[in-house]
């Protein structure tokens, strides 16, 4: 995860459960093998933020077989209480919250975990190959790790005027090459797969941000929050941006109201 976490606010907490989609991600998770788990398997959302994967896993899991063991780990340990106070009463589930820096160590003993899944983290990452190596580490033989992210992050807009086209693309650059921010995060995520010589690798597409017509407010409220986080990362002098972050902000809501 990092010293630095891009979207690190008072605000993230609320982002992140605002932005999740319980039926998209029990889909994932099916469709990724949950349900071929056996009673006493142990599972891992890493980079877990509020809690959202590991709650859809408790529900996937309640009628399979009882209570199976989900540990939470993330950076955060405002994210983790988030987590839990959300979480404690759910009994689906034991859960275990673990505050860790998933580039650095995970404490949990090597090939222990039957099932690993890491969503929408890599893309902050600044050396997810580390993250990778960790995670590798704690699947058992046998055992399924999943790391999911988005690729050509936040370019897909169409048709934007020329000029809020070229803000947006260089906002994007500024923060890839600070390393703080990767689009193109979802197509390196097969060669972390492939160089490890793992086995029986599958890679799965999805539409994440996929809207038109009215501007969902799920969508609108990511949008303003990822905004408004670079707009105080450009006041307090974190990053420095070449056009007036403002100024595009209203044009970029102009565009996604129209």
């Amino acid at each position: 995860m990092g010293s630095f976490y891009l979207m690190e606010s008072e605000a993230e907490s609320k982002r992140l459960l605002v932005k999740s989609n319980h039926e998209k991600t029990a889909q994932h998770l099916i469709e990724t093998g949950i349900k071929s788990l056996k009673k006493g398997s142990h599972l891992v959302d890493a980079g877990c933020g509020v809690g959202h994967i590991a709650e859809v896993m408790g529900d996937i899991l309640k009628d399979s077989f009882e209570r199976p063991k989900i540990t939470l780990l993330d950076l955060s340990e405002k994210r983790l209480s988030a987590a839990k106070s959300r979480l404690d009463a759910d009994v689906n589930a034991d859960y275990e919250y673990i505050q860790c820096d998933l580039t650095r160590h995970i404490p949990l003993p090597s090939q222990s975990v039957d099932f690993v899944v890491c969503r929408f983290l890599f893309e902050y990452l600044s050396d997810p190959q580390a993250a990778f190596d960790e995670l590798y580490r704690i699947v058992k033989p046998g055992g399924k790790l999943i790391v999911g992210d988005l690729d050509y992050n936040c370019m897909t807009h169409y048709p934007l005027d020329t000029q809020v086209e070229k803000e947006l693309l260089s906002l994007v650059k500024t923060l890839q090459e600070n390393h703080l921010f990767d689009p193109y995060a979802g197509r390196t995520l097969y060669s972390f797969f492939h160089r490890a010589q793992l086995d029986e690798l599958k890679v799965h597409f999805y539409a994440h941000h996929l809207f038109y017509g009215n501007l969902p407010e799920p969508d609108e409220f990511n949008w303003l929050a990822k905004l408004d986080r670079m707009i105080e990362l450009q006041r307090d002098g974190t990053i420095r941006f070449d056009f007036d972050l403002k100024g595009f902000k209203q044009k970029f809501f102009e565009f996604l109201k129209s």
